[in-house]
């Protein structure tokens, strides 16, 4: 019996370190989340859906605001439509992220309509919600490394092939890096095509939820307490946008109005486009355009604070 304890005992440890092992050398290759929950709380934020996981790049926001005041680093707190809607249990998370003791912050909240809507069936007013059981909702723990809680709760979405196809990589900032690219113009329309279709799907089910938009409405006045907040709209392909706008009329007048209230500015990139970016499939910017879109969104966040901090 002592044998087969000793015997159970070892595999146990055995499997214990290699999990820990894989954890922590391709963690960032075989989860789109797991190194988010790794890392320490955050003392400025970029939070929103897949369009900012993948197009805001911290390490660029670092660089641009070293040495001129704002506590840093920024941590990129974003996931996907799936998980990211904009509502209480994404609010929760977002405070277990971040680091009470920071006064002097900078937080993005990348909203597009599809993250304040309610789905049918869910009924928002009676806390029902279709992102709950999901990371990072379900969630205690969210600064552990390595973490388990999360490897227990959320196997299912780890791609252990990615250890090596490595054609995505999560950084340790929080920035999803993608790799896999449409390489030519047809590459390209069937991702975008693809895109479209998923939005397309059963669109008459997802209507704005009152609930979300107080819900963000309450997150914009919680991280004021922290530091600046900025509502941005990614810039998307002309045709998706149309879509948004053809099913969402309503929103960007919604935003404008938490902004006013709060007063804070809302910086919608689709207006007045001053420079082209590319996507690889009509809404997800690619690394490189990423990068530009950080940098010119870093300028504007700068023209910001040197104009009093005037709504723009």
């Amino acid at each position: 019996m002592r044998l087969l304890i000793f015997k159970l005992g070892l595999f146990f440890a055995i499997c214990l370190a290699i999990t820990t092992v894989v954890l922590i050398k391709y963690g960032g290759n075989i989860d789109y989340f797991y190194e988010k929950f790794t890392t320490p709380k955050a003392k400025s934020m970029i939070i929103g859906d897949s369009r900012s996981l993948q197009g805001i790049q911290p390490r660029v926001m670092n660089q641009y605001f070293d040495k001129l005041g704002y506590e840093l680093p920024v941590f990129n707190y974003s996931f996907t439509i799936a998980q990211s809607i904009i509502g209480p249990l994404y609010n929760t998370s977002i405070q277990k992220k971040l680091d009470e003791t920071s006064k002097n912050g900078i937080f993005i909240i990348s909203i597009t309509p599809e993250m304040l809507t309610s789905k049918k069936g869910y009924d928002n007013t009676k806390g029902e919600y279709r992102e709950k059981g999901q990371p990072p909702h379900n969630m205690n723990f969210v600064c552990v490394n390595p973490n388990y809680e999360y490897f227990i709760k959320n196997l299912s979405f780890f791609h252990f092939k990615g250890v090596f196809r490595k054609k995505s990589t999560l950084h340790k900032d929080g920035w999803l890096e993608e790799t896999n690219l449409p390489k030519n113009k047809e590459a390209l329309e069937s991702f975008k095509k693809h895109q479209i279709d998923l939005f397309l799907n059963n669109r008459e089910d997802y209507k704005l939820s009152q609930t979300r938009i107080q819900s963000l409405h309450n997150l914009v006045q919680k991280l004021e307490q922290h530091g600046s907040v900025f509502l941005v709209r990614m810039p998307i392909d002309a045709d998706f946008l149309e879509y948004e706008k053809k099913y969402y009329p309503e929103f960007n007048e919604i935003i404008d109005s938490i902004a006013v209230k709060n007063n804070v500015p809302y910086l919608d990139f689709n207006n007045n486009k001053l420079e082209e970016y590319n996507t690889y499939d009509g809404h997800h910017l690619d690394k490189f355009s990423g990068k530009i879109f950080t940098k010119n969104l870093c300028d504007t966040i700068l023209y910001y604070f040197k104009n009093d901090k005037g709504i723009l």
